[in-house]
């Protein structure tokens, strides 16, 4: 009576190992001599040069000067008017945006004068801190520090992603959601660094519900649970997605709109804007159009055909799951907002347009190429840390795509009106006119915030 429960328990086990190796095989240990004190300041210095690049992809004088979209209205209007608890938890767009109204916090903590500074310094590191997770958390299927490195840095200056994404707290999330995925995936050598992780999930979920996306990988991860630190991702995991669900559920949501240039935006933003980012994939596109797009496909699909029969099952289960997730992501998150029409590149043209639906679903398209490449390589007996042509190709093709796109500030409508500008004149007009609220504009037009006008009078005087 007991032999098939014995088998089928067999047989589970089985499974479990399985996917435990093959899919969340743990980071190999590194010999180091350095203490826990130098650690830190890499770790710091790691963080404070991923804020500087962040920022200077739209100039400082634009990054630290300017209020974007609804960091104004929205986050940074409620942390100067409302009590901490109502501004930090109402929810937004549907659902609870944690994160992106913490930074709005921190914005109102500072003078007035340098709220923008905060708010874009403040962005920019936790876009650095996603990077820096991805790191950490592919060290188990990244075992090149090339290619691990790279796709760190993919993170945080995302070459697909567009100027309305940078250094604002509005789009954090999408950052800190591509770093979540590669959570699910780490095996902490830690308790402490499963808390940490854990945290980070928390967060994440209580800013996007976007981590729903990820829930057969989080299946997966439960199922291979082997101790404490893996049960701490997978329940932080838990409790971040199910905290968004009544909000969700009692929120008004849009109206979905189903377009057949969703599947056309996903090989050009994607596809070709994941693997050369969105200025030189969209300058393949306009100069070359559909043939380049299917060469293109053709030589991907090849590629990974090829690269995953020579390599083991961890690179093929990865695959397996970031390439659907890539495409499902995408696709529902525009049919769900009803941008498929606007992410889509005309005849001749390309653009940034909505970008935050492309940055998740290009990173992890990124994830499976550098993935297969580097199991490609150590299936072949190669010293994952040597820097072979296959390595250097790959960082090469991503490299030039991450350099061409880096500069955003001399693309489109990401400028004036500037802080303090806005602040002198909202507090002259509030003294010609003898009013008690002031409209401060911000960009783009026409977004704005308003707040009392005895906050903005010493601008007025300043000015005169």
């Amino acid at each position: 009576m007991n032999a098939p429960t014995t088998s089928g328990s067999s047989r589970l086990g089985a499974l479990r190992a399985r996917i435990g190796e093959s899919l969340f095989p743990g980071a190999p240990a590194r010999e180091t001599s350095l203490d826990r004190v130098e650690v830190a300041v890499l770790v710091g210095a790691a963080l404070a040069l991923g804020t500087i690049l962040a920022l200077l992809r739209l100039g400082l004088s634009v990054s630290l000067t300017t209020v974007w979209a609804e960091d104004g209205p929205i986050y940074l209007q409620a942390a100067l008017t409302q009590g901490f608890w109502d501004a930090v938890f109402s929810p937004y767009a549907g659902y609870l945006v944690v994160v992106p109204r913490l930074i709005a916090e921190v914005g109102a903590l500072v003078p007035l004068r340098y709220a923008a500074a905060a708010v874009s310094i403040v962005s920019a590191l936790c876009a650095a801190l996603s990077g820096l997770v991805v790191w950490y958390a592919s060290g188990g299927h990244l075992r090149s520090p090339y290619l691990r490195g790279a796709l760190a840095l993919l993170t945080v200056l995302a070459p697909a992603a567009g100027q309305e994404t940078l250094v604002s707290a509005a789009y954090v999330p999408w950052y800190m959601l591509f770093a979540s995925f590669w959570l699910l995936i780490w095996r902490p050598a830690t308790l402490w660094g499963a808390a940490l992780g854990g945290t980070f999930l928390l967060f994440t979920g209580l800013s996007t519900p976007g981590l729903w996306f990820f829930a057969p990988l989080a299946a997966l991860r439960a199922l291979a649970i082997r101790d404490r630190r893996d049960l701490t991702i997978v329940g932080a995991y838990g409790l971040a997605v199910a905290v968004q669900v009544p909000v969700v559920l009692g929120q008004e949501q849009g109206e979905p709109l189903w377009t057949a240039d969703i599947w056309t935006a996903f090989v050009q933003r994607v596809i070709d804007g994941g693997l050369f980012g969105q200025r030189l994939g969209g300058n393949l596109w306009a100069h070359f159009g559909w043939p380049f797009l299917i060469a293109l496909m053709v030589l991907l699909a090849v590629g990974f055909v090829l690269g995953l029969r020579r390599s083991g099952p961890s690179a093929r289960w990865f695959v397996a799951l970031a390439l659907p997730t890539s495409l499902v992501m995408f696709v529902l998150s525009a049919y769900q907002r009803t941008v498929g029409s606007n992410l889509i590149w005309s005849a001749g043209e390309s653009g940034g347009t909505a970008s935050r639906y492309v940055l998740v679903p290009a990173l992890l398209l990124v994830s499976a190429v550098v993935v297969t490449v580097d199991a490609w390589l150590r299936r072949r007996g190669d010293d994952p840390r040597r820097f072979s042509w296959a390595v250097a190709a790959t960082v090469a093709v991503l490299g030039v795509g991450l350099v061409i796109s880096f500069n955003m500030g001399d693309t489109a409508y990401r400028g004036a009106p500037y802080w303090e500008d806005a602040l002198e004149s909202a507090a002259t007009k509030c003294i010609a006119e003898d009013e008690e609220v002031a409209g401060i504009a911000t960009s783009p037009a026409p977004f704005g915030l308003q707040i009392p006008c005895a906050d903005v009078a010493s601008f007025a005087a300043a000015k005169g």
